[in-house]
């Protein structure tokens, strides 16, 4: 592994916009809070930056910036992106996003890391072309009109953020992760290719004992890489998100066993509502393995005032609630002096530790039977079904689904808008969006790639889709409200790729999920840990629709007022009865009412005050 680049800032709290064509100079020179760089002119790109930006030049003219976390890598390399030819990003390992062009041979190239952990946004329209770090840079220019997609709003109501390509804006365009765009001048289309997707050859043989202490090795290895240790970063300066997971503690757990006792900080942050408080298995952990841990337990009141930092934190709307925590224990680590954290997003995905894994191996099972067999297990669950028991809707969901090849059973878990599709959406949307446009989206990610069994190939969805196009962007976005940076080391493309070597038995055994990770962890985390039924980082908002009356009216007050029913996109006594079913606990809604929520409020801010 190569030493860190010590000329970076080792922080992607930052922001650039380039511009190329008629009187985009002007409009950059009048960004406010933005420093407009030397040389730019309207005969070629044009930049501007903000905050931690590094940037560069080649002998040969050409220009580059970054907005990069690299823990092996160099931005400068980067400018051979502009050729054509295998972008050197394909090996680079952390986060980043890069411009590079050539004034003199009129030529840019934008790029973005494995999972665009930092987006970029592109608009182009006649002879300009503009992209930058932040959708609302460009929703603010002069040459966009802040036309709402309805197929990115509904592709939101289903997924909980709009994935890329698409933006809420019509005019924008987001970068898929892994992703080059090259446009030569006078050509208005880029060209576009994908250095990376997630392959799975499960080339690797070994008994279990030989593979887990294999795989133990390259995840302390790995996580030790991303131990920050550039330019100010002392033992005061960073931390880790501590969950009381098993990803969480494992981190926390290997940076602390080698640094010592107390050299670590962790931070942790509990709920007062039943269910929603794992504070007690972080301090198991924290004490296990000698962190200095610091724990919150945040009331109703303060996680509901943090709601209002959504639209900020965000430069979409973003409907994944559990964004609210993870800005609480980011403003806890900043409150302790704490600039960067470091996150253990991705283990579920490479290790297979999803919940739904194992559920999609018993649907698998069902799905494989024999045609007529899988008729009367569907003839059963309609039958029990569609009343108030929670438990029979769920046998006639469970019938339903197991009944679905992938992926289009998987979608089933993001489909509240597909599903109510007639009852919840306006005659005027049905008419402009098709009800399969998400899942065809998901089904055109599914089929990405060229290797891997069903548990694998739903793994990769979930890298590119839950991972690259909602965690990730919830965690970057909640601790850059707080003025964090944060890295992902189980996000680590050399850790993904061995992991995707080994077989799916080694990631779910029967019923048995994170298979071989647990048997690697025995000696790293203890077993109360290791035992733990896994519960998220979740936001306990289905007790609140249910029992907090300000709550609840403030909710109401968004979704039925005058203007929501005006926007003309949901059906108002339709959204009555989901929150009428929700309180009476027939169902939980609560996920389906907080997108709504979340989309109009965002709405309001972004497009109606514009």
């Amino acid at each position: 592994m190569s030493a860190p680049n010590p000329s970076l800032p080792h922080s992607v709290l930052g922001d650039f916009v380039l511009a190329w064509g008629p009187e985009t100079s002007a409009w950059l020179r009048g960004l406010d809070g933005f420093t407009f760089l030397p040389g730019s002119s309207d005969q070629g790109p044009a930049a501007a930056v903000r905050g931690a930006v590094s940037q560069g030049s080649a002998p040969d003219g050409t220009q580059w910036l970054a907005v990069a976390d690299l823990i092996d890598g160099r931005p400068e390399d980067g400018v051979r992106a502009l050729a054509g030819g295998a972008p050197p990003q394909r090996s680079w390992r952390g986060r980043f996003a890069q411009a590079v062009w050539h004034p003199g041979q009129q030529q840019v190239a934008i790029l973005t890391d494995h999972f665009s952990t930092v987006s970029l946004y592109t608009l182009v329209k006649g002879d300009v072309v503009l992209c930058a770090t932040d959708l609302r840079l460009l929703a603010a220019s002069p040459w966009c009109t802040r036309a709402v997609n309805l197929e990115s709003v509904y592709h939101y109501l289903n997924f909980a953020q709009v994935p890329a390509p698409g933006t809420i804006f019509k005019e924008i365009r987001r970068l898929e992760p892994s992703t080059r765009a090259r446009w030569q001048r006078g050509v208005s289309e880029p060209v576009l290719d994908r250095y990376f997707i997630p392959e799975y050859p499960e080339d690797l043989r070994g008994d279990d004992e030989t593979l887990a202490n294999d795989l133990r090795e390259r995840i302390i290895e790995t996580v030790q890489a991303y131990r920050p240790n550039g330019p100010g970063q002392t033992d005061d300066s960073w931390g880790c998100f501590l969950s009381g997971g098993t990803d969480s503690s494992s981190i926390v757990s290997i940076l602390a066993r080698k640094a010592g006792p107390g050299r670590v900080k962790s931070f942790s942050i509990g709920f007062a509502e039943q269910g929603f408080d794992e504070m007690g298995f972080a301090e198991t952990a924290a004490q296990a393995c000698g962190a200095d841990p610091s724990f919150l337990r945040v009331t109703r009141e303060q996680t509901q005032a943090l709601a209002t930092r959504l639209f900020d934190a965000y430069d979409q709307p973003f409907g994944n609630a559990s964004g609210i925590p993870t800005m609480a224990c980011a403003d806890l680590a900043k409150s302790r002096g704490v600039s960067l954290l470091v996150a253990g997003d991705g283990g579920d995905e490479i290790f297979g530790g999803n919940e739904r894994y194992a559920k999609d191996r018993v649907m698998e099972t069902w799905f494989s039977m024999p045609t007529p067999v899988r008729a009367i297990g569907r003839a059963v669950g309609s039958a029990v079904g569609g009343g108030s028991s929670h438990l029979l809707n769920r046998v006639e969901n469970f019938f339903e689904r197991a009944s679905l090849p992938n992926p289009d059973r998987f979608y089933t878990d993001d489909s509240f808008a597909s599903d109510h599709y007639h009852q919840l959406l306006r005659p005027e949307f049905r008419a402009a969006v098709g009800r399969d446009a998400s899942l065809d989206f998901m089904r055109g990610v599914y089929g990405l790639g060229r290797s891997g069994g069903p548990l694998h190939k739903i793994m990769r969805l979930d890298l590119l889709m839950a991972i690259a196009q909602n965690d990730v962007r919830k965690v970057s976005g909640a601790t850059a409200s707080a003025g964090v940076s944060v890295r992902f080391p189980y996000l680590d493309v050399r850790l993904l790729e061995y992991t995707c070597r080994l077989p799916e038995r080694q990631k779910v055994r029967g019923l048995k999920k994170r298979y071989l990770f647990k048997r690697a962890m025995a000696k790293i985390l203890p077993e109360q840990i290791l035992r733990k039924k896994k519960q998220g980082f979740g936001l306990p908002i289905a007790v609140w629709l249910r029992t907090d009356e300000p709550f609840k009216a403030t909710v109401r007050d968004t979704l039925f007022d005058q203007r929501a029913r005006q926007r003309g996109f949901w059906d108002a006594p339709f959204v009555e009865r989901l929150m009428a079913e929700h309180e009476r606990g027939a169902w939980d809604h609560a996920d389906s009412i907080w997108r709504l929520f979340v989309m109009e409020r965002w709405l309001r801010r972004y497009v109606d005050a514009a």
